[in-house]
Order: structure tokens, then C-alpha cells, then sequence
């Protein structure tokens, strides 16, 4: 039935080339017209799918609460030199008003003004029964004891030494008792914005402990997980600072700013994968087109070869942009990969044609028997190809299945123009340059190179077949040593701006690393509740020195039931006899009542009945950032709380064991644990295990495809034998040097699988066409072919290898590697064993 099939789709190129030409183009310009909607996927969530909790856990805090959605500005004065804490402090205050007027940013300050300060001193001081801890009862009732009330309003004034010592009278007023540096004493969530030397220079400024740099703070309107935002952010901030800088004013001062924080890795990122996808599909192009040069030996014949590719990487980006609409640093590697496999299958249409023209009859009826044999060859090659890639592309992995998808509409693409368009182009050539006799020369160098490999082949079939099952069995007993490890992260190299200035955020403000973070979501008080109860259970941790720091909104922000418990320890104090002592106190000392009212009033209504506070109260006091990027209020009702905490050693992936997670999650409820580093080891998990589906969906496909295309047990194992083979060997080779496999070396074995195949599929169905054939002799008139093509494919693969990207530069190196054995495989081990055969029956003949 193919071959009827092929025949067919023949006798229409032949007799209608120009119909065929037509379509081609038609499709090509519809195609080529929608390519500008194709985008850089931007957003990193959206790599794992809707459904990866992790993810959804990212999109949470980053969309949602703006938790880590900072972008950081350090202001730095030059070493040494005179004081310009006027040039930093103006500097900060130009750029920070222009990042609000901009409209790319909720917010951007370098200080805190006097009100907010004064504010987050009310928050404490009028809400103090909720956060009055067992061990600090007897101090609250000493100091709101009528007595000492009396002693205490006497020398307020000199002895209340705080951060906020510096507010004078406003902070007098705000908190006449000292409450303050009771209430907040526990309040690690506090640290934020107490951290900073607020009293250097003016304005109560984020300046560092020595001074030397005022740092901004800046929350842009969208999430850093975005790349293209994040560029535009950086870029914007990059190009006002150097406006700013170049100012007279500045110029001469020495003061430099310089951007730090997740969005700088932002940008970075999006540089280096745009870098990336150019050097390894440059590396492609040029690499194969140096090759074509070398073995084609017209023009003609070289430009036909070259417009498989690139009209296939043409209609494959055009497919694309309609669906998914978007590619990624793993799928956009395809120009480079179809840039290899373009020619795989049009070299044999090119190698046959001359051969069958050769046996006699009209060059057009040679290219017909080139449809029914090679023809049907090429379909079945490219469908064991698609095989591969559309197990990949049901990943759950997006990333990799878009990559599966992409990839599989190239295949049908190329072969599209490898059995349609080139056909009927040299139709249409022919008609003005029709060739008088059979191409004597196909190709350069490789006829020569294929008959010296197929020669040796048969003096030393025995040989071939005995080293090459050497090698299989030594690579088989490495197999049990190979680890896979490696990582999915992003890194940019020595020269990477975004990591020193990380470094220099750290060392001058302590900001730095990457928090895990735990996910709580629910009614307020439930997730509060629950907030306490993990925060508890990780302060153990910190108590042991396993954290460094932990960060809770339970710290800003207890549970109902909790600042009822210490409100309680507090029951038996006459709040009211305290606010009278303190208004006769005032009055006794000469100062004025009336601005102390408020104050006042606070004490005797938290006598009568102390509400607790929740959010909406809290957010009348602090300042945006203190407590809403750590617990917040979505679109549908609910609250989301982030508990974020740091190990003390940087370089431990996992602080808190899962089995310890999991028992948390059984005794206070569902969170999600989120880290970049347990993502790293999440996604490493999904692609191993999609790969290893996509493995067995493919082994067996291809097996049942083979099987049914030669009908015969035998036949199906020899044809399959290149790909074990090549399969092992790779894995065991590469073992024995020494190398380190990573993850996506599983997602290279059905890329082999399904590309390795062409060469047996070839071979030995030319092979069965005719009883009388030598196997020796069809793989030397199929050599060249079987070569040229394994060589573009792994030098597409091999470009890979070029990048930086170590996952993909490891699935460039297994898949290359992995198509030179079954290259190795079909051309030696192939005609080695069918050789054998071949003498047992004819000797079997002889002797009846």
C-alpha cells in the first residue's frame, strides 16, 4: 500500500511540478507572514505548566504577595575621599521620584519618612497586649504601673534609645511609656527596615552600617519571573542611572549607582539564553553548510539539499507562531537541531535517482522507482524520527514538550519538501536543463570513504563482529556506575554582573541568597494559625544553628487566638488607672495632654476590650513592604502567607528534610515548600521521568513500526541491533571517560533512537528489494548517502554543545555521540552480520 501510495504522490510531481511549486510557495509566504507573532517565551512559570504546584507556588508569590519582587538600587560613595552623603542622598531621591513617575514600578523608596516611622511605633505601642510574650509580662506591668508611670515621664526624654531616638517629641508623643522597645523586642519581622542605620545622613534613609552606600528599594508593577519586563525594567533603571550620573552634579562626585536582585538576574538570563540559541544554531548553520560544500559537487545539487532545512525551519517557526505561540531556550534549540537533520533524507533521494537512471529506461521513470523504493524508505524514516520526538512532546515537562512538538512538526515539514517541493523544482529545472545521462559523482570523498569501510567490512566481517561486541559488553558493565546529576539553572559565567552585585548588596546590607520559602493559603486566622505553628516548628531548626533566620508574618502579625492567650497575661492590669496616672504625670511635668489624647484613649479602650488585630488594621499602620509581600488578600477572598527562611550554609539544597515537611503537613494543615533549589530537584524528577516514558514509548513504537514494515523477526532484529548498540556504547563510552551525565541525557536516547534507525531502515530494505542483491554492494551504493546525512545530523546536534546551557550542551553531546555509533552501526555491524548470513546460506545451497 506505500508503495502505491508513493507512487502516486511521484506521478504528481512528475506531472505537475509546477502545481506542486505553486502550493509551496503559497504555504511558504502564509506562513512566513505570521512568523512576527512567534515570541521568546518570557515567563519562567509557564515552562512547567499550569499545573506544576511548585510553579503555581512561584506564580503565587511573585504575582500575588511581590514576595521577592524587589529590584535593588545601591547608591555607592568612592573610596575614600570627602563626604558625599548629599551627592548619594540626592541621587536617590532623582532616581526614586522618576521610578514612581515612570509607571513601571507600585513603589521604589530609599528611607522611611517621619510618619511611617511614627506609625509602625503606634502599630506596636497600641496593639502591645498581642504581642506581650510570657517573659516580658512583668516588664509591660512595671512600666504601666501608675507608680512608675510617674518616675518614667520624668526622663522620657533621655532614656528612651531606640532606632527611632531620632523622631524626638513625635516619638514622645507616640509612645510616653516606652512600650516600643518591649513589644517589638521579638519582632524579626521588624528587622526589614531596623536593619538600616536610620540615623546617618538625613531623612531616615536606608543607609548601610559604615556608611558608605544607600540602598533603594523598588517594587515593580509586574513579577521578575517575567524576562521581557525585567529587561525593560533593568534597561529603563540602567539608562536614568547613567542620565543622572553624567550630570555635572554627579559626574565629578564619584558616586555610582549599580542595580542588584532578582531581576537583574532577570535580564541576565534572558541575555544569556539569546546568546545561546544564536551560537549554537550559527554553529549549525555554518557547520553544515562548510560540510555541503565539501561533498556536493554542483551547485545545483547543493542549494536543492539546503532547501529541506530551510524552508523546514521556515514552516516549522511558522507553525509555531500559530501554536504554541512561543518558544523556549530547550525548543528554540530546533533551528540548530533541524539545521541537522534537514538533508538526512533528500541525499538518499539524490544518491538513488542517478543509480536507478544508471539500469536504463527514462530518467523520469528512474524518478519514480526512486518514489516507490527510496520513497517509501524516507516516509518510514521520518516517522520512526516524529516517533522520538512525539514522545517527548507529552511531556508534562512544558518545556520539553513544547521542544517534542516543534521538533515533529519539522520532521513532516522536511519531509514535505524532501518528497514534494525538491522533487518538483528539479522538474521544473529539468525543463531547461535537462541532464543527458546519469550523475557519474554524487558526492566528494564519501563513495571513496564508504566503499574503503564496506571493504573491510567484508574481509573482516568475523572481526567487525567481534570488536564491535567487545565494546558492547564492556560498555554494558558501566552502565551500573553511571550517576546522573547536574542542574537546570542558569548560570552566566566568570563575568557575571548580576552575581557581583548581589555580593555587593550582601556585604553592604546583609541582603542575599535565595529563601526557601513555605506557602500557607486560607482564611486569615487559619493561615495565621497555621504560620505560627511552622514557624515554631522551624525555630527548633534555628535554635540548633541549622538556619540562619527565619521570616513569618506572625511575627508582625499573630494569630487571633494567640494575641488573646497574651492579652490574657495581661488581664489583671488596671489599664485605666495607668492612662489616669499618665495624664496627671504629663500634666504634673508641664507638658501638654491634647497630643497624648489619642494615646490615651488607645489605653483605656484596650482596658475595656483589646480587639485583635488582623490585617486590614495592620496595613492602616506599616508601610508598603513591611508585612503585605509576606501575607495577603487575593483576587478570590482567600489569603496567601509566605514563611520565608535561610540556612545557615549557603550551600544546603535542603535545610529541612521532606520527611519532616511531610509530617508538618499531616499536624498543621497543606503548604506548598518552595525553592528554586527543590524546583531544580523537582524539574530533574519530571524529566527524568518523562524522559524515561518517552523512552519506552518510543522503543516499543519503533520495534512494532519496524516489525510491521518488514514482516519478519529476524529482519526486525538486525535492523534494531545499530541502535542498542549506539544506545550502550554511548552511555558506556562516555563512563569510561570519565564523564558526568546530567539529567537531560536520558532526553537524548529517543532522539537516537528515532533518528539512529534511518540508517538500518535504508540499508536493509534496499537490501530485500532484490534476492539476487549483495549487501556489500548496496551498502556501498548507499554509503555515501547513509554518511552525509549522519554527519549534518551530528553536527546539528553536536552545535549544542556550544552552549553554556549545560543541559543542553549535554543532550547535544549524548545525542552526537549516540548517532556517530548507530552511523558506526548501520555501516559495519549491519553488513557484517547480514555478510555472515550470507555465506551460512550459500554454503547451506552448496551442500543440498
Amino acid at each position: 500500500m506505500m508503495v502505491r501510495f508513493m507512487r502516486l504522490v511521484g506521478r504528481l510531481v512528475i506531472g505537475h511540478p509546477g502545481m506542486v511549486t505553486g502550493l509551496a510557495l503559497v504555504l511558504t509566504l502564509f506562513l512566513y507572514a505570521n512568523i512576527h507573532n512567534l515570541r521568546t517565551g518570557t515567563d519562567l512559570t509557564d515552562l512547567f505548566g499550569s499545573s506544576d504546584p511548585q510553579w503555581q507556588a512561584a506564580s503565587q508569590i511573585g504575582k500575588e504577595l511581590g514576595y521577592g519582587n524587589q529590584l535593588f538600587v545601591l547608591v555607592e560613595a568612592p573610596e575614600g575621599g570627602a563626604d558625599t552623603t548629599g551627592e548619594m542622598e540626592e541621587m536617590a531621591d532623582r532616581l526614586t521620584a522618576e521610578m514612581q513617575a515612570s509607571g513601571l514600578f507600585k513603589q521604589a523608596r530609599c528611607g522611611l519618612k517621619d510618619e511611617e516611622l511614627l506609625n509602625i511605633v503606634r502599630f506596636f505601642t497600641w496593639n502591645f497586649p498581642s504581642f506581650a510574650l510570657p517573659d516580658q509580662t512583668e516588664e509591660f506591668k512595671r512600666r504601666l504601673d501608675p507608680k512608675q508611670i510617674h518616675q518614667n515621664i520624668r526622663r522620657s526624654a533621655t532614656e528612651l534609645i531606640t532606632p527611632f531616638s531620632t523622631l524626638g517629641a513625635g516619638y514622645f508623643v507616640a509612645d510616653p511609656l516606652g512600650l516600643m522597645g518591649v513589644a517589638a523586642q521579638n519582632s524579626q519581622g521588624f528587622s526589614q527596615f531596623a536593619s538600616f542605620d536610620l540615623a546617618w545622613g538625613s531623612g531616615n534613609r536606608f543607609f548601610s552600617k559604615d556608611h558608605k552606600a544607600l540602598l533603594i528599594i523598588a517594587e515593580p508593577r509586574q513579577s521578575a519571573v517575567d524576562f521581557k519586563f525585567a529587561g525593560q525594567t533593568v534597561q529603563w533603571t540602567r539608562e536614568h542611572i547613567q542620565s543622572i550620573a553624567a550630570e555635572p552634579a554627579f559626574r565629578d562626585s564619584g558616586v555610582r549607582a549599580i542595580q542588584a536582585g532578582a531581576y537583574v538576574y532577570a535580564e541576565q538570563d534572558h541575555k544569556f539564553i539569546e546568546k545561546n540559541i544564536r551560537l549554537v544554531s550559527l554553529v549549525s548553520i555554518i557547520g553544515n553548510l562548510v560540510l555541503c560544500l565539501l561533498v556536493y559537487p554542483r551547485i545545483p545539487m547543493l542549494l536543492l539539499s539546503l532547501l529541506p532545512t530551510s524552508l523546514g525551519i521556515l514552516w516549522t517557526t511558522g507553525v509555531a507562531s500559530f501554536y504554541p505561540g512561543e518558544v523556549n531556550l530547550i525548543s528554540l534549540s530546533f533551528i540548530a537541531i533541524l539545521a541537522g537533520l534537514g538533508d538526512d533524507q533528500v541525499v538518499h533521494f539524490f544518491n538513488r535517482a542517478p543509480q536507478e537512471w544508471a539500469k536504463g529506461g527514462t530518467l523520469n521513470a528512474a524518478v519514480l522507482r526512486t518514489y516507490e523504493t527510496t520513497g517509501v524508505s524516507i516516509v518510514l524514516c521520518i516517522v520512526t524520527a516524529a516517533t522520538a520526538t512525539a514522545a517527548l512532546a507529552t511531556s508534562g515537562f512544558k518545556a520539553l514538550a513544547e521542544f517534542g512538538f516543534i521538533l515533529t512538526v519539522g520532521m513532516f515539514m522536511m519531509m514535505f519538501h524532501t518528497l514534494l517541493t525538491v522533487p518538483a523544482l528539479m522538474q521544473l529545472w529539468w525543463r531547461f536543463s535537462r541532464p543527458r545521462a546519469p550523475e557519474t559523482i554524487t558526492f566528494r570523498l564519501l563513495p571513496l570513504l564508504a566503499r574503503k569501510s564496506v571493504d573491510f567490512v567484508g574481509r573482516h566481517a568475523r572481526l567487525a563482529v567481534a570488536f564491535s561486541l567487545g565494546v558492547f559488553l564492556l560498555s554494558l558493565s558501566m552502565l551500573p556506575q553511571i550517576k546522573l546529576g547536574g542542574s537546570f539553572a542558569i548560570a552566566g559565567g566568570a563575568d557575571n554582573p548580576a552575581g557581583d552585585a548581589q555580593n555587593r548588596l550582601s556585604a553592604r546590607f546583609g541582603i542575599g541568597g535565595s529563601p526557601n520559602v513555605l506557602l500557607i493559603a486560607g482564611g486569615q486566622q487559619d493561615v495565621l494559625r497555621r504560620a505560627e505553628e511552622l514557624t515554631a516548628g522551624l525555630e527548633a531548626y534555628r535554635q540548633r544553628g541549622v538556619l540562619k533566620s527565619i521570616f513569618s508574618p506572625t511575627n508582625l502579625l499573630p494569630s487571633a487566638d494567640t494575641q488573646r492567650q497574651r492579652a490574657a497575661s495581661l488581664a489583671n492590669i488596671d489599664l485605666a488607672a495607668s492612662a489616669r496616672a499618665l495624664e496627671d504625670a504629663l500634666r504634673e511635668n508641664g507638658f501638654q495632654t491634647e497630643p497624648h489624647k489619642p494615646f490615651i484613649e488607645r489605653l483605656r479602650k484596650l482596658g475595656q476590650d483589646a480587639q485583635p488585630v488582623t490585617l486590614e488594621t495592620a496595613a492602616e499602620f506599616l508601610p508598603s513592604g513591611l508585612l503585605d509581600d509576606s501575607i495577603r488578600k487575593t483576587g478570590n477572598g482567600h489569603y496567601v502567607a509566605a514563611i520565608a527562611y535561610y540556612a545557615t550554609n549557603p550551600s544546603d539544597t535542603q535545610a529541612i528534610p521532606d520527611a519532616v515537611l511531610d509530617s508538618w503537613r499531616n499536624q498543621f494543615g497543606p503548604f506548598v515548600d518552595f525553592s528554586f533549589e527543590k524546583i531544580n530537584r523537582d524539574m530533574q524528577s519530571r524529566v527524568l521521568h518523562d524522559s524515561r516514558r518517552a523512552l519506552v514509548w518510543t522503543a516499543a513504537a519503533i520495534v512494532l513500526i519496524v516489525y510491521l514494515s518488514f514482516r519478519n523477526l529476524r529482519v526486525s532484529l538486525v535492523v534494531l541491533m545499530p541502535i542498542v548498540f549506539a544506545i550502550i556504547v554511548t552511555f558506556g563510552l562516555l563512563r569510561l571517560a570519565g564523564h558526568h551525565f546530567s539529567f537531560m541525557s536520558i532526553t537524548a536516547i529517543p532522539l537516537i533512537i528515532g533518528i539512529g534507525i534511518d540508517n538500518s531502515i535504508h540499508l536493509v530494505r534496499r537490501y530485500l528489494e532484490d534476492d539476487r542483491n549483495s549487501i556489500l554492494a548496496i551498502a556501498k551504493a548507499s554509503g555515501a548517502a547513509l554518511i552525509q546525512s549522519n554527519l549534518t545530523t551530528i553536527v546539528g546536534f553536536g552545535a549544542l554543545m556550544a552552549s553554556s546551557f549545560a543541559p543542553l550542551a549535554e543532550m547535544g553531546l549524548v545525542t552526537s555521540l549516540g548517532v556517530a555509533l548507530a552511523l558506526a552501526g548501520g555501516l559495519w555491524i549491519v553488513p557484517a552480520v547480514i555478510f555472515l548470513g550470507e555465506g551460512k546460506r550459500d554454503r547451506r545451497a552448496t551442500a543440498q
